[in-house]
């Protein structure tokens, strides 16, 4: 489900002009949690899950990726940066693409949202996330010619299994057909809001692309296991194409190497269809006091202080998704935490151990059906 984009000039920030919708603006009108607090009732075959968690030397084939330790794959693309800060969404689009854009269309902005979905932070920071990392597609990157690369099998060869999204890059996993991705990138424009692209760079393999008409903080880098993109203008984009690619490869630190709670967290909740996660406070970060929405919010009174949190849905069946939830948090009370973790769930487990705090809950059909207007 891809918007047709209003006619104007070439604009750098095209983005912020008024009447091109927002990520933030189109997440409201599709009621996100509604949307995608069925997201994990979505239903059909469960995508196998032996990618989520890689070993030495085995192939995860679905994003030609081998990995050299244990633990998800997408987050091998998750660069040490800052040690302090973090934020990514995770998306298992293998699973969730026959299902996801017949929910976003069936999406109204009257549906009414159980509030118990809504409070509960094992339902909407993963919903939120999810939809956001779907939109990005569709809206950021139809700037450059692909933004129909996950709907649309008849314009692109390429093949998308994994998104990965964080507040400086977007990362598509997949077996990618670098050849089709240069041919739109270079393209004449063919509306005036596209911006070209021309090859100017290499990465460890992956051949960098940045705008013709020069853009601060925009860069591409196409391979044939992944597209990395960074397009903000407060960022040097290629320092971090650099430091996620070489992430990726082993050659640069990853955050999961850097924290002890983030790898746990990690390996608890981490394995999911969709997977949301917070390092430290991101709420303290420049983005977010450029006054820049949160990418993932866990602004919950019983998660406050929280030094990592990471949460999952996973579809079992075609009724039923489970949840994962794993924290560590200075002094949880775990009777506030029993209170909201999983509690618009059923089957809710929520278990304190000293600072870590783990949670699981299960989700059917019938119990996340969303009321709508004849």
């Amino acid at each position: 489900m891809t918007p047709n984009p209003p006619d104007r000039a070439t604009n750098p920030n095209w983005r912020d002009q008024p009447n091109w919708p927002t990520r933030r603006t189109v997440l409201e009108y599709t009621s996100v949690t509604a949307t995608l607090a069925t997201l994990a009732l979505l239903g059909g075959s469960v995508a196998a899950q032996d990618g989520d968690e890689v070993g030495a030397d085995d192939t995860d084939e679905a994003d030609g990726e081998t990995a050299t330790d244990d633990g998800p794959a997408y987050s091998h693309w998750l660069p040490d940066d800052d040690p302090r800060e973090l934020e990514f969404v995770a998306v298992d689009w293998a699973t969730l693409d026959e299902y996801a854009s017949d929910e976003l269309e069936e999406a109204q902005p009257d549906d009414e949202v159980p509030p118990e979905y809504e409070a509960d932070p094992m339902i909407a920071p993963v919903s939120e996330g999810a939809l956001s990392a779907y939109l990005f597609v569709g809206f950021d990157l139809a700037q450059f010619g692909i933004g129909r690369l996950l709907d649309d099998d008849e314009m692109f060869d390429s093949s998308v299994s994994t998104l990965l999204q964080t507040p400086d890059t977007y990362v598509v996993l997949g077996e990618i057909d670098p050849a089709e991705i240069d041919e739109r990138l270079t393209a004449e424009p063919a509306a005036e809001f596209i911006s070209q692209l021309e090859r100017t760079d290499e990465i460890d393999g992956y051949e960098v692309y940045t705008p013709v008409e020069d853009t601060a903080g925009t860069a591409i880098a196409v391979g044939d296991d992944a597209l990395v993109v960074v397009d903000d203008e407060a960022v040097d984009a290629l320092a971090v194409l650099e430091s996620t690619i070489g992430a990726a490869g082993g050659t640069a630190d990853r955050a999961v190497d850097g924290s002890e709670s983030f790898a746990w967290a990690l390996e608890t909740a981490g394995g999911g269809d969709v997977v949301v996660g917070q390092l430290g406070a991101p709420a303290e970060s420049a983005a977010a006091a450029d006054d820049a929405d949160p990418l993932v919010d866990f602004a919950y009174p019983a998660l406050e202080g929280a030094e990592t949190i990471v949460s999952s849905l996973t579809i079992e069946d075609e009724e039923t998704s489970t949840g994962s939830f794993a924290a560590v948090i200075d002094d949880p009370d775990e009777t506030e935490l029993a209170g909201v973790l999983g509690a618009s769930g059923t089957d809710q487990s929520v278990d304190v151990d000293e600072n870590r705090v783990t949670a699981t809950a299960t989700w059917h059909e019938e119990d996340v059906a969303v009321a709508r207007e004849p």
